[in-house]
This record gives C-alpha cells, structure tokens and sequence, in this order.
C-alpha cells in the first residue's frame, strides 16, 4: 500500500522548502486520482489520523438506513441491486427477498409501463413520477419516485439510484394541518360569535364586564361596567383602587378583603354599596369574578358587574311576605301545643273539686303546674328566637345537667327510644342558660325520636375540643352532641333544617321551630350549631359551646316536673290513644270519672296491638297529631277495616284542619280544649252511631 503524506502549511518555509512540499502534494492527488491510494494520513491539532476511502462511505450508508423515505439501486432491468429497510417496509418484505427482485412487479400493468418510461427519462438526468406501490400483502401505498443515473465508467453495465417518497403520509399530514386550519378558524369564529353573544347577554341583562391585569394594576371593562358607578363615557385610566373607592367608606374594608380572598381561593363574589358618580345615588352591585394564575402567581381576574338594588327590594318585600305566610305556618304547630296545655289546664280544673282523695288532687295539680311550665317553655323558646328575652347564662356542669334530665327524657320519648349518655368525666364547664340548654337537648331528643319510627338509640355524647378552629370559632370548645340511628336527611333537608318554622312533620305536629331555637342558642352563647345526616345513616347534631373558667354552682336547677301517670278502674272500656304524657294524664282522669275504665297507649301502631287480641274495648279515644306513619284518622280507617262495630271519637288541638277528613271516615272530632260535659256528650254520640 503506497501512502502520501499531506503537506501542512507552516508559516517561515524557505522557497525550495515550500516547492518541495507543493509538489509532495500534487504527487499525492495523483496516486489518489489513479487509486494508488486507499488512506490518507491527515496531520492536525491532535496528530496525524488515517482517513480509509472505505470509512469515508460509512456515515453515508447509515444515514441512507435511517431516512424515512425508501431507498433503491436498480439495475438496468428494474432489477433490485440494494434497498434500504424503509423500502422493505413499504412493500411488507424482508430486504434479503427483494434483492434480484424486478420492482415493477410492485406496479399494475398500466404503471408498470410508466416505470419503464421513468427510466429512459432518468438517463443522464433526474427523472421524477408517482405511482401507486403494491405491497406483497395486498395493501396500497401511494408514492414518489425519483430516479437517477449512475455513471460509473463507459461501457459499464447502468444503474439507477431511486429515492421513494410515501405520499400517504405526506398527504395525511396535510390534511391533519388543513383540518387543524379549518378548526382553528371555526374556533376563533365560534368565539368571536360566543363573545359577541355573551356582550349581548351581558348588555340586556344591564351587567358590566371586566378585566383586571394584576401585574400592572389595568383594567379593561365594557361601556356597561362604568355606566354602572355613573360614567356616561369609559373613563381613561382604571385600577384595583379606583374600583374600591367607588364604594362607600363602609364597605371598601369589606371590598378590599373581597379581593384579597379572591387571590387566594380563586373566585371573588360580593354584594356592597357604591355612591354613583353622576347623580350621588346609593346602589347595590354584585361583583362577581374569576382569578387565574400563571403558576402559582394571580396574573388576572375577570368577571362581571351588576345593579342589584331593585332585586334587593324585592327580597326584602318577598322577605316581609314570608314572615306573614310564616306566621301562618306556625298557628297548626303553636295551637295544637297551647290547646294541649290549655287542656291539661281546663280538665284539671274541671276535675279537681270533684276529688275528695289528696293524693289525686295532688296529681291534677301536677299536671296543671307541668302544664304552666311547658308554656312558659314554648313561650321562652319564641321568645328566645325573636330575641325579644335575653338569655340568663350562668356556668354549667354539663355532666351533672344532663345525667338530670335522664328520667326527662325517657318519658317525653317513646318506649321504644333509648337513650345513652357518653360524656366526658372531664367535660369543661360552660357558661349558658340551663333552661334553654335543657329546652335544646329536649327537642333534639324529640326530633330524633320522630327520625326514628320504629325504635333506635339516642346517643348524647359531649368530649372537650382543644384549640378548635373553623371559619367561624377559634378557642376551646365542648362539643355536645345528639346521635340518632334514625332515617337521616337528604342533603335538600339538611341545608334548611335551620331555617325558622320549616319542618318535614305534618300540619300541628311541629312548628318548626326547634332547630331554630337551637341555632339561635349557640350563637348567643358564643358557639355554633352544625348537622351531619345522611339518608339511611342516622343524623348527628352538636352544639359547639366555648369553655369557661368559671366554676359551676352544686346541684342542678330543674326547669320541668314531671307527671306520673294514673288510672283507676271503673265500668265500661275505653282505649285512649295519645302521645303527651300529661294530656294523657288528665283525659284518662276525665274518662274514668265518667265511669269508664282505660287503657291508654302511646300511638297508633301500639292501638291496633292492643286490639289484636279482641280485647274487649267499648270505644277508641284517639288523638289526631300522632308521631309515626300513621295520624288518628288513619287509625280510625283501620280500626273500621278490622273491627267496623268499634265506635272511634277522634280528639285535636287544631281540630278545622282534621275535621274534614275525618268526615270523610265518617269519624266526629271533638275540639281542644274541652270540658267534662263535652266528653260526655261526645261519648254518648259515638256510642249511639254504633
């Protein structure tokens, strides 16, 4: 192998030094010219390297092997002499089967023709068509062909070099980026179109659009927007600022703080008060808007402006309204518990100068005081909820208050209701009113009684919470809790159980004010009232009450007495159905002094069990407002179904309103309150109709 040494130019050679080395390398380009030469030695900045012709081929090769179009040598014939692997994969065969291979066999007859007219047209120059390519398995693919001659020598045997173009691809990528085009046209269309539709939303319905650059403290707004504060034409220069200073100086803390939030959570939304620039009205706007964000950093907030003072106006009159429909809401609720105690009342007085036995004088007038003392309770409960009566909050045991109310509790529920306390040995003090914490406790007890139709577990839990905090409450808390497995409340329910007079029991069994009263306790007591319920998973209601350091009184204050119950043999049988333990008392007293004897039970289902046996029972005395599925007059029904000889008198503190259906049964009401005179002349017509 002869080899030549390239000259490198050196600055300081003498003129023969430089013809020496001048001819040197014209030597050299003739042995590579006459292929004397297969390597090359290059001298340079890291010495002397071997260039061989045949590496030099090598990035070559493999750049053909990775280009995404196909590669061929042809012979003169068509015949295939090389193909890089993208060719083999157009025609769904192994590179090694196709050498030899003639390639028009991959055209139809009519292309197979045009191919060989390629080739004379590639003779000497490029030569370019397309084509569609058969691939072996039978699938079509479009392509471009340009062909090449290859000279080698004369009188050499020609060879072609060709280059396949997939058009399939090609063409799908065009019509990709055309439908892209098409897409984002019809998008920015569709927006301007959207856009253009929500400014004339916007404009109809009298709001204002804006748009605050945080970074640089601008805002663009529509016309509407500054015709809203009381400029007829847009104002020149807007900010942050000049939007809360248009409110009145007692809302712009509230304004401010608005905002503030808003970068935070994401969503500003407010109601305030501005002073209009044109003509110094005072209107109401709801501002309400969007934040986003670049990262983690406010960058806008956009969103939109109204005038809501009319709307306003209008909730207030709507809200005068439903005070008055309000009021007609509670009269069923409120009448039927007053007529009751007035009942107890009435019939004790009707009864008590008719006894000559001390120990039944003793329990009439226990009723009487017990039924003073539930109005005077109800009373304090409205009076409570129109914050007409101050609270007396004093400090409280919780524990010793509550293990008081146990024997309280068991007969204001029903046999059926359990009632368990859980409370914590260590319960922090609280400083509250024990007659309205007694009056809270009672009517949760109650409204999970009602939760519970058939039975359960009433669970009154209390534990200690230290450093509690919430939107609302920071400090050291009690948390008092009442526990039902009752039937639970949707979410609908549970967002309004709060809510003054609203209540899912029937007309006269409830007033919907309990709750209420509650809520209003907690609060005026520094605390909270919150609900967790779920349909079928019970309902869970606990007061947050804030800890005290002042130390609790001995002993107990009672707010409630409670009644024993009474009877006493005498001719004749009447079942007395009623749920109030001191109605009960007292009208079971009125029946036996008429010479019946009684048997009293606690609502309907408990009736038709004590019927079930063909006791012998002369009549039914029912009252109409029961707790459960069933009401006395669907009692009355099923007693007439069962036994239609019975004789049923229905009795209700709202009697109008049960009155007509209770005709309908063919079942005669007597009125709450009533006397002894009126019961026995009630009892005289039912027992005559049968």
């Amino acid at each position: 192998m002869a080899d030549r040494a390239h000259p490198a130019q050196h600055p300081g050679l003498d003129g023969e030094e430089l013809r020496a080395r001048l001819r040197e390398a014209e030597e050299t380009l003739d042995a590579i010219r006459n292929g004397d030469v297969d390597a090359v030695v290059v001298g340079g900045p890291s010495g002397q390297q071997v260039y061989t012709l045949e590496n030099a081929d090598r990035p070559y090769r493999v750049l053909i092997e990775q280009m995404q179009e196909g590669a061929v040598t042809l012979g003169e014939d068509g015949s295939i002499l090389y193909c890089n692997e993208r060719f083999a994969r157009m025609v769904d065969a192994q590179r090694e089967q196709l050498i030899g291979t003639e390639m028009g066999k991959f055209f139809s007859g009519d292309e197979h023709s045009k191919f060989r007219g390629l080739f004379a047209a590639s003779q000497g120059a490029n030569a370019a068509a397309e084509f569609t390519l058969h691939a072996r398995t039978g699938g079509n693919i479009p392509v471009n062909i340009s062909l090449a001659e290859l000279a080698i020598e004369d009188g050499a045997p020609q060879i072609f070099c060709g280059v396949v173009t997939d058009l399939g691809l090609i063409r799908k990528r065009a019509d990709e980026l055309a439908a892209a085009n098409t897409n984002l046209a019809t998008e920015i269309q569709e927006r301007r179109r959207v856009q253009g539709s929500l400014q004339l939303a916007l404009d109809a319905a009298g709001m204002g659009s804006w748009d605050l650059d945080l970074r640089h403290n601008t805002a663009e707004r529509s016309l509407r927007h500054d015709q809203l504060f009381g400029y007829a034409e847009p104002c020149p220069d807007w900010t942050l600022e000049t939007t809360i200073g248009h409110f009145l100086p007692a809302d712009r803390a509230s304004v401010a703080d608005a905002f503030a939030t808003g970068l935070r959570t994401g969503r500003v939304d407010f109601e305030a008060r501005i002073r209009r620039a044109d003509d110094g009205s005072t209107r109401w706007l709801h501002v309400t808007g969007q934040t986003f964000y670049d990262g983690n950093e406010p960058v806008r907030i956009a969103g939109v402006v109204a005038d809501v003072t009319d709307r306003r106006a209008v909730e207030e009159r709507l809200r005068q309204a439903q005070k008055i429909e309000a009021i007609g809401q509670l009269t069923g609720g409120v009448a039927h518990d007053f007529n009751n105690l007035l009942m107890v009342i009435s019939a004790g007085l009707e009864m008590i100068d008719r006894q000559t036995q001390p120990e039944r004088r003793e329990r009439i007038y226990a009723g009487m005081r017990q039924a003073v003392e539930r109005g005077s309770g109800l009373s304090r409960q409205l009076l409570a909820f129109s914050r007409r009566q101050a609270l007396r909050p004093e400090p409280v045991n919780l524990v010793r208050q509550i293990e008081g109310m146990q024997e309280l509790l068991d007969r204001s529920l029903r046999g059926d209701v359990h009632v368990k306390t859980e409370l914590d040995g260590n319960l922090w003090p609280v400083e509250v009113d024990p007659g309205e914490l007694e009056l809270v406790i009672l009517n949760l007890a109650v409204n999970a009684r009602d939760a519970m139709p058939d039975g359960g577990l009433i669970t009154i839990h209390g534990a200690n919470v230290p450093n509690f905090a919430d939107n609302e409450l920071r400090g050291d808390f009690v948390r008092l809790s009442v526990i039902d497995t009752g039937v639970g409340m949707p979410p609908d329910v549970v967002a309004r159980v709060f809510e003054p007079f609203f209540t899912t029991k029937e007309i006269g069994k409830g007033s919907g004010l309990g709750l209420a009263q509650a809520h209003g306790f907690a609060q005026a007591s520094g605390g909270a009232v919150r609900i967790e319920s779920a349909p079928g998973a019970g309902t869970e209601i606990y007061l947050l009450l804030p800890r005290t350091t002042k130390i609790p009184a001995d002993g107990v204050k009672r707010h409630f007495v409670d009644l024993p119950g009474n009877d006493r043999a005498a001719e004749g049988q009447v079942l007395v159905v009623e749920d109030d333990n001191e109605v009960a008392a007292l009208t079971v007293e009125m029946i036996q002094h008429l010479g019946f004897t009684t048997t009293r039970v606690a609502g309907p289902e408990a009736a038709l069990g004590a019927l079930a046996d063909n006791r012998s029972i002369d009549l039914v005395f029912s009252d109409v407002m029961m707790p459960g599925p069933m009401n006395g007059i669907d009692l009355a029904r099923e007693i007439r179904r069962r036994r239609p000889e019975l004789p049923v008198l229905l009795t209700s503190g709202n009697a109008e309103a049960a009155r007509l259906r209770a005709e309908a049964e063919g079942v005669k009401v007597l009125p709450k309150p009533y006397r002894l005179e009126d019961l026995a002349a009630a009892f005289d017509e039912a027992r005559v109709k049968h």
